[in-house]
């Protein structure tokens, strides 16, 4: 097997994980907390690998791409991962997984205001069937209302906010690298959370006993290593499928929530996966051709 496709099923694997780790911390840390240190040091392990990246490319980071930078983390790690964490505490990791990974469909809109990249006719049809999938999966909790209509705005606003960093970092990526990327930003946008924390009078680095092995999980590999095997992967395999190797992220969290959470997986959240995965596929098609043939024509040579 490509060891690509090795490190790729690492990535889904420890990413597949997070909303499950992530609903065991629900009145324990404080969601803005768990960001803070996950990203914080997350961005320090990605750190080396950045530092040798920009000294063997020569890279040299505009002052103008630097606020880019910024404007990537507050957009990820302020906006879109405490949006997602905040969601998970109200709902159940099964239903944040799969909201959250409709992303695509968002990526798509935000591309086309950010990069003036076209609408077609197929990417609305993927985006309004995905839009229904997502009504499929969580209109149960809309009726019953209390705390999981305010989650459910949550997640979508996390999926949303994830969209528009993907879009910014794939204008940061153009002229630089993405672990540099992700290894700044995270650190930046960790150190934008600091007022917030403080505002709110919650504890920086102070964790209760019982919830150091789950942070030290979500620090250590699902922000470090999974970035760094995700790049890594990247690296051996056409990105295309790199790409499609997280449609299997909805699936997976919500069979480790049943197994480890006891979380029910329901007919409308199988259904309503299948509905949101066919219109991403419909939204990413162009992209996933595009790469299988810039893969094919840089292969014979």
């Amino acid at each position: 097997m490509n060891r690509g496709y090795i490190y790729l099923i690492i990535t889904v694997l420890f990413f597949s994980t997070y909303e499950v780790v992530g609903r065991t911390l629900t009145g324990i840390v404080n969601p803005l907390q768990i960001n803070f240190i996950r990203f914080f040091i997350g961005g320090f392990i990605l750190l080396p690998v950045a530092i040798k990246n920009i000294k063997s490319k020569n890279l040299h980071i505009a002052f103008k791409d630097f606020w880019l930078l910024v404007l990537i983390g507050l957009t990820n790690v302020v906006f879109s991962m405490s949006f997602l964490q905040i969601g998970i505490n109200m709902t159940s990791a099964s239903l944040s997984a799969v909201i959250f990974s409709s992303n695509p469909l968002f990526v798509m809109i935000a591309a086309s205001f950010l990069l003036n990249e076209k609408l077609d006719s197929a990417k609305i049809y993927g985006l309004i069937l995905g839009v229904i999938g997502l009504v499929i999966v969580f209109y149960k909790q809309l009726i019953s209302g209390g705390n999981h209509i305010t989650g459910i705005v949550f997640l979508i606003l996390s999926s949303i906010m994830y969209g528009v960093y993907t879009v910014l970092g794939k204008k940061f990526t153009v002229k630089y690298d993405s672990v540099v990327m992700n290894s700044f930003s995270f650190i930046i946008g960790s150190l934008l959370l600091i007022p917030l924390l403080l505002y709110n009078k919650y504890p920086i680095f102070s964790l209760p006993l019982r919830a150091i092995p789950q942070m030290l999980y979500l620090t250590v590999f699902v922000t470090g290593i999974a970035y760094y095997t995700y790049f890594l992967g990247l690296s051996s395999v056409n990105t295309g499928i790199g790409s499609m190797v997280f449609f299997v992220k909805p699936i997976l969290a919500s069979i480790i929530a049943a197994i480890f959470l006891s979380e029910k997986i329901t007919i409308q959240l199988v259904i309503g996966t299948i509905v949101i995965l066919i219109g991403i596929l419909i939204v990413q098609k162009d992209n996933i051709a595009l790469f299988s043939n810039k893969n094919a024509d840089e292969e014979m040579y």
